[in-house]
């Protein structure tokens, strides 16, 4: 008799915590580690959760149905037209319903479906019309994660709000030995549990930790970014291969951890970031002029000088168009002088009271080899050390241009933070978003400059 209540009572307690517990919609997409799908449901319901499972057709093929819904104890849902759902219109309500959204696998196909806005079934469709977090589980063979049009695709996925946690270096099921193996679901879950709970998590790849967000908050920045032009008449100019990416990202990245930043843009096709006031110009003279307007007017933090000025302008341009067939001769005729050195200039003014952050895009000899890291490295940090002591900045990042996944007109980059008190160069790793490596950037000034106010 004393059983029947004790019964009840667990069942009470099983509603309860179904109530209480954190609503995710969990996407598998088809990849080979959508089998650890059973095992992450578990993870999940293990830290709080509660799931309802969406499958891509492509899943079916790498785990059952059957097996999904005994694990999350809901049945899985697949179909955009599933006459028996579509009545309450399931896939908004499937959306609406969601606390987080989990992709994992995430496979590069649905992360490039989503980055453009593609809703062709019902999992791309829930992405879409969801306004709960979204955390991706890349999953997918090295070449396919490296290649630049699916970290184009990251970018644009991170830089709407989206969250990342791994991929994994290891083993890969084609045989490959590389990045781009699905994190274990353990992390997975720790990872979804702490992005719900606005919680810091060492894997988890947000824009930036909630410590991060506010670490820069006080801090007045300014960021030139673009390349400059150097006109030889009123239509005619020379420029460089500068696309702004990085200074914007920089921008962003920091105006995202609480800080007041200025960016001071040549001429690129870019969206403005969110919180960041923008000055536009076109030469490196009016470039330097915007900066010693900010730079007066206030006590700035941090100059970090991005852009790609033109080192040579015509000391005399052309009042007016030259006509075609005189191009090439006025050309050759025309004197030319050196561009104003923007940050040579402005840290000789304006040290101690701001630190400088330099930028230097270099070419490594064609001999060195693509995978030579050792001496590509060894290249660098020469070439970064004498422009860190020419310029007389602060700190200076050094990158190579010239390759493929670096530099200029890439989404990705990576290099060497030198600094000017000495110590070993800090490798930035392999290439990453400009996003995330401007995170990384920020992370390291901080923690150099202002120890124990937020750097990491």
């Amino acid at each position: 008799m004393t059983s029947l209540p004790a019964v009840n009572q667990s069942k009470e307690a099983s509603a309860s915590a179904r109530a209480e517990a954190t609503r995710v919609v969990l996407i598998v997409a088809g990849g080979i580690a959508a089998y650890k799908a059973p095992d992450l449901v578990r993870k999940l319901i293990a830290v709080g959760c509660e799931v309802q499972v969406v499958t891509t057709p492509a899943a079916s093929a790498f785990c059952t149905e059957l097996s999904l819904a005994t694990v999350s104890g809901r049945p899985v849902r697949q179909s955009l037209l599933d006459a028996a759902e579509e009545g309450r219109v399931g896939h908004i309500e499937i959306a609406d319903w969601a606390e987080l959204v989990l992709v994992a696998p995430a496979t590069a196909d649905i992360m490039a479906r989503a980055a453009a806005g593609v809703a062709n079934d019902l999992a791309t469709t829930i992405l879409l019309a969801t306004r709960a977090p979204v955390l991706w589980a890349p999953a997918m063979n090295s070449n396919m994660w490296s290649h630049p049009a699916t970290q184009a695709n990251l970018e644009l996925l991170r830089a709407r709000g989206a969250a990342f946690v791994g991929p994994d270096r290891g083993e890969l099921a084609c045989g490959w030995i590389g990045e781009g193996r699905m994190i274990d679901p353990p992390t997975i879950a720790a990872a979804a549990r702490a992005l719900v709970d606005r919680q810091p998590h060492p894997d988890l790849r947000s824009r930036a930790s909630q410590d991060a967000r506010t670490s820069w908050a006080g801090r007045k920045l300014v960021v030139t970014a673009g390349p400059t032009r150097a006109y030889l008449d009123p239509v005619r100019f020379i420029s460089n291969a500068s696309t702004g990416a990085m200074g914007f990202a920089i921008a962003r990245a920091a105006a995202e951890r609480g800080a007041e930043v200025v960016l001071v843009a040549g001429p690129v096709a870019l969206e403005t970031p969110p919180g960041v006031q923008r000055v536009d110009v076109e030469t490196g003279a009016q470039m330097l002029e915007a900066c010693e307007d900010t730079l007066q007017d206030a006590n700035v933090d941090l100059v970090a000088m991005v852009a790609a000025v033109a080192d040579l302008i015509p000391a005399e341009p052309s009042p007016g168009k030259l006509g075609k067939d005189r191009v090439l001769e006025s050309f050759l005729a025309m004197r030319w002088r050196a561009e104003v050195d923007i940050l040579a200039t402005l840290t000789s003014r304006h040290q101690p009271r701001t630190r400088f952050l330099g930028f230097a895009a270099q070419t490594v000899d064609a001999s060195a080899r693509a995978n030579d890291d050792e001496r590509v490295s060894a290249e660098l940090r020469r070439l970064g050390q004498a422009k860190l002591e020419r310029k007389g900045c602060d700190a200076l990042f050094v990158n190579r241009v010239g390759v493929p996944g670096v530099g200029f007109g890439s989404p990705t980059n990576a290099g060497l933070m030198l600094f000017a008190e000495g110590g070993e160069p800090v490798d930035a790793g392999g290439p990453r978003p400009k996003l995330a490596l401007a995170e990384w950037m920020l992370d390291q000034l901080a923690a150099r400059w202002w120890p124990g106010e937020g750097g990491s």
